[in-house]
């Protein structure tokens, strides 16, 4: 039996890679309560991240054994535990204003994790999905610059929106 690590194990850290990032949204939501608008944005990318665990759970549920104990990409496995490295808490108690908050977003979201979803639409999704799955993912990443609440879109104003603790 080989010692190397699978597309189970990589599936297994992109969930909880997902989840993590979650928990971050929902943690933006409550700093930002104090402006709806805002707290809504961060609340939708949540529902999102959930979403992409279900896929995730989906995909890991649907594969046959031979594709799941494949060897995964080190590469790949190697940014999934690096995204994993994070404390959520940790980071939440960092952003103290709104600019800090899309920054930390914007990295985020072009982080790691999206090349490693990418990766595994483009080698595990069905033909006929994925790019239905990677059109989902691309217009999640752009909500930030596109579907950001208007009044905040420049970096001035949102430095001036302060986060509650």
């Amino acid at each position: 039996m080989s010692n190397e690590a699978t597309i189970t194990e990589l599936l297994e850290l992109a969930i909880a890679a997902e989840k993590a990032t979650e928990k971050l949204y929902r943690g933006l939501e409550a700093k930002f309560a104090h402006h709806q608008e805002v707290a809504d944005f961060w609340g939708k990318y949540a529902a999102e991240e959930a979403g992409h665990v279900q896929w995730l759970e989906r995909l890991r549920d649907t594969s046959n054994p031979k594709q799941l104990s494949a060897p995964a990409d080190p590469i790949k496995l190697k940014d999934a535990r690096k995204v994993l490295q994070f404390s959520v808490e940790n980071t939440l108690k960092e952003v103290k204003n709104l600019e800090d908050a899309y920054q930390l977003v914007n990295d985020l979201e072009n982080s790691e994790t999206y090349a490693i979803l990418e990766f595994l639409i483009t080698n595990f999704s069905q033909e006929e999905t994925r790019s239905f799955l990677r059109s989902q993912l691309n217009d999640h990443i752009a909500k930030l610059t596109t579907g950001f609440p208007t009044q905040f879109r420049s970096a001035i104003r949102r430095r001036a929106v302060e986060a509650l603790e």
